[in-house]
């Protein structure tokens, strides 16, 4: 490698209402290419107010080049961020994430990221900027939770970027990330809501909306759910995939690879809908073709209507999820059972983001849905549903 040349540099005064002295040097940078290439920088050092003497500019440059005239000194890249992140980050990262986890890095890179920082150069992305990044995104009424993994995501490009001597160092690092406050207080999920939407609910949605209720599952766990993973003898199903879009992954966590009890409602849903002579993979919530259900379709079709008709606002498939969680608070089952079964892996999720307290009053609606969810409507599934006669696909 040949040794670049010792450089001193140059100043220079520029400006007639605020003069500033300016500093002019040679600095290695890398290419769009990769290739490293010497190109020419002029950089304020300040106003003549703060060095009023050329002597003190003069020395001010000297501290600037010393990395660089000691061979220290790593190239920055001129690579923006976007192009860095599609060319060389995502090709090597994508291959090894779950389907679902793609298409979120995607959708936060594309939505988020890109156009903030897409066309910035690497080196030219700083802590102060991406600090107020982070600060307008919380103001823009985005989740404290969707904004901390915002700038994990980031800050895990811009780790990548330092890794492969194109940055200095990582900006996002730098930032400072407010603890999480209380929120907006979530209203607890009563009872009578539960029992309202259940009963309303078309086929295969209310079939999907009781065994969440009941079980806590994930929408992703309950549509990969395969026969043989469902024990309706002992009472037991395990879960041991998701599915996202058509794509089969393993679950979200190893804490998410568990078993789940099934109580006699759940069981009576699953008996009477399981077709004679089903092979054990087939799945258990499946379309005509045998694939599974679209999540989204069935929100689009049947679920959003329905609520609709019922005035239930922000209610979807976690919304049932959350359902279960709080009817297991209600009645006193403990937290790190609670966890266990929502597949959870930390006991803090599951306190503060899924467990809504219901109000005392209120509780002893807990055996009202309870003896609701006894009637045979609420089990009954219709002859042509395990037939596969339905058409939502």
């Amino acid at each position: 490698m040949t040794r670049r040349r010792f450089q001193r540099g140059s100043i220079y005064k520029r400006g007639k209402r605020k003069t500033v002295w300016v500093a002019r040097f040679s600095e290695d940078v890398i290419g769009s290419d990769g290739a490293t290439v010497s190109v020419r920088r002029s950089e304020v050092l300040g106003t003549v107010t703060e060095i009023p003497t050329r002597r003190q500019a003069e020395q001010l440059l000297a501290d600037r080049l010393r990395s660089i005239n000691s061979g220290q000194h790593r190239p920055n890249s001129s690579r923006s961020l976007r192009d860095y992140a599609e060319t060389f980050w995502l090709p090597v990262v994508l291959p090894t994430l779950k389907y679902s986890t793609k298409k979120y890095y995607q959708y936060m890179l594309r939505v988020h990221v890109y156009p903030a920082f897409g066309e910035l150069q690497l080196r030219l992305i700083t802590r102060d900027a991406v600090q107020t990044f982070l600060s307008e995104k919380l103001r823009s009424g985005l989740s404290w939770r969707t904004v901390k993994g915002l700038r994990t995501l980031f800050g895990t490009v811009m780790a990548a970027a330092e890794a492969d001597e194109l940055v200095q160092s990582n900006p996002v690092r730098k930032t400072r990330f407010p603890r999480r406050g209380p929120g907006r207080p979530r209203a607890p999920i009563a009872p009578e809501k539960i029992q309202e939407l259940l009963e309303a609910l078309p086929e295969p949605c209310a079939s999907l909306a009781r065994l969440l209720v009941f079980t806590g599952l994930r929408i992703g766990e309950l549509l990969a759910l395969r026969w043989r993973d469902v024990d309706l003898e002992h009472g037991v199903l395990r879960v041991t995939q998701s599915v996202y879009e058509g794509h089969f992954d393993e679950p979200k966590s190893q804490r998410s690879k568990r078993s789940i009890p099934l109580g006699a409602r759940a069981v009576e849903i699953l008996s009477a809908r399981r077709p004679a002579g089903v092979k054990p993979d087939a799945l258990v919530f499946s379309t005509q073709a045998g694939t599974a259900y679209d999540r989204h379709n069935l929100v689009n079709r049947q679920l959003k209507p329905t609520c609709k008709k019922l005035g239930l606002k922000d209610v979807g498939w976690h919304w049932l999820r959350h359902a279960n969680a709080t009817l297991l608070d209600s009645v006193g089952t403990p937290l790190g059972t609670v966890q266990a079964l929502l597949g959870h892996s930390s006991s803090e999720i599951t306190r503060e983001v899924y467990l809504h307290s219901i109000p005392a009053d209120a509780k002893a609606a807990v055996q009202k849905v309870e003896d609701l969810l006894n009637r045979p409507k609420l089990t009954q599934v219709p002859e042509n549903w395990a037939k596969g006669s339905l058409l939502i696909q």
